[in-house]
């Protein structure tokens, strides 16, 4: 029924306003007018009203079941109708300033491309802990592993609760597929053997550009966006090390671009061989003239050991395509760039190297990566187990 205020006085609290009005039968109503408190998002004023009111009684309860649903942080989360995607560019912001650029950098990347096509439109408050299992399972699906994706989205979730949207995280409550491990999951690496036939074949072929990265990659156990940052101020020959302080990552419009390391443990100084700095210096030697040749000084302690075109920095994936080529062409097992890390670390355990060694080789905060991820047992040590069993009993 339409309805007039009455301009009487209405009765006024700090935030609160109890107002009298009438319907246009003349019956008297009362509406209750409380300042909520400020928008956690828009930082506008939140004010609700309630009418129809029979007694100013009935009004001031109403008005002080609301300020209790304030207080209990309710209010916000049973009227949110921010989606997923508002949440997130508002999340971005905050994370930008709390991480590293490429860390940024790949949490932009895996949400425009995996996390944002399918929740950006929903309500952040709609969404329950089966959505969010739905959500796991898939990305488990496609890649092997949901612990990255599932965990941006989660930070999102977590940022919402910060700001008063949500009262509960659903991705907490969701459990992670076990990952999928594959046939061939022991073979992604090289033993002894391999390892030699794989460098007798890059030798052949012909490039000291190969030569040289992979050496590194093999032979220090260096991650590919860490060799292909490096500059030959981080090589010392004379002491036989080289510092691993950085990585080439990708930026938010994938732009290649040098960054920290991927943890603090990272950063480290590895040992070298005196083949490996042989291979080096022969490299070093090469990519000057190259340079040269296109009127580039590669004298100065900034030069980067691995570039193309006008001295540009590579993308990490684009050494995928030098392993690709050595592989096709000799008819050599497959692994992946990572796969020579695990040759290092597995043929370091073969040398009974201690594991305190190689977690700091290799740069793992936790040394339960070192065994979790790298203890594989080569085919020699397993064909050698039973024998070695017995000739240790000694019957």
């Amino acid at each position: 029924m339409p309805f007039y205020f009455h301009h009487g006085g209405g009765i006024r609290k700090e935030n609160i306003m109890i107002q009298e009005y009438r319907l246009k039968d003349g019956t008297k109503r009362y509406l209750i007018k409380c300042y909520m408190g400020l928008d956690s998002l828009t930082r506008k004023r939140i004010t609700t009203t309630r009418r129809g009111f029979k007694t100013q009684k009935e009004a001031s309860l109403a008005e002080a079941r609301l300020k209790l649903e304030y207080e209990e942080k309710t209010f916000n989360a049973k009227n949110s109708k921010y989606t997923f995607q508002q949440i997130y560019e508002l999340f971005l912001v905050e994370h930008k300033n709390t991480v590293k650029s490429g860390t940024y950098a790949t949490t932009v990347r895996y949400a425009k491309l995996h996390i944002l096509p399918k929740i950006a439109n929903k309500r952040i408050d709609s969404f329950t802990v089966l959505d969010c299992q739905k959500l796991v399972n898939q990305w488990a699906e496609y890649f092997n592993s949901a612990k990255y994706p599932k965990g941006i989205t989660q930070q999102v979730f977590d940022y919402a609760i910060k700001m008063n949207i949500i009262s509960d995280n659903p991705m907490r409550k969701v459990k992670l597929p076990k990952k999928k491990e594959t046939v061939n999951e022991v073979n992604k690496f090289y033993n002894t053997d391999e390892l030699k036939h794989f460098f007798d074949c890059v030798k052949d072929y012909g490039n000291m550009k190969y030569l040289a990265f992979f050496r590194l990659l093999a032979f220090t156990g260096m991650r590919k966006g860490e060799a292909l940052a490096l500059n030959w101020s981080d090589i010392d020959f004379e002491k036989k090390l080289v510092h691993i302080t950085k990585g080439v990552v990708l930026d938010e419009n994938e732009i290649p671009m040098i960054s920290t390391t991927k943890t603090k443990k990272s950063v480290r100084t590895v040992s070298l061989d005196d083949e490996s700095l042989a291979t080096l210096r022969r490299w070093k030697l090469e990519q000057a003239k190259e340079l040269m040749s296109i009127g580039i000084n590669s004298l100065n302690k900034h030069q980067l050991l691995f570039t193309y075109d006008a001295n540009k920095l590579y993308r990490p994936s684009y050494s995928n395509c030098w392993l690709e080529q050595i592989i096709k062409k000799y008819n050599l097992k497959k692994i992946t760039m990572h796969g020579f890390r695990h040759s290092h670390c597995s043929l370091l355990f073969e040398m009974n190297t201690p594991i305190q060694v190689v977690q700091d080789r290799l740069g793992h905060t936790n040394i339960k990566t070192t065994m979790d991820i790298y203890t594989h047992v080569t085919e020699k040590q397993r064909d050698k187990v039973a024998d070695n069993f017995a000739k240790h009993i000694g019957f």
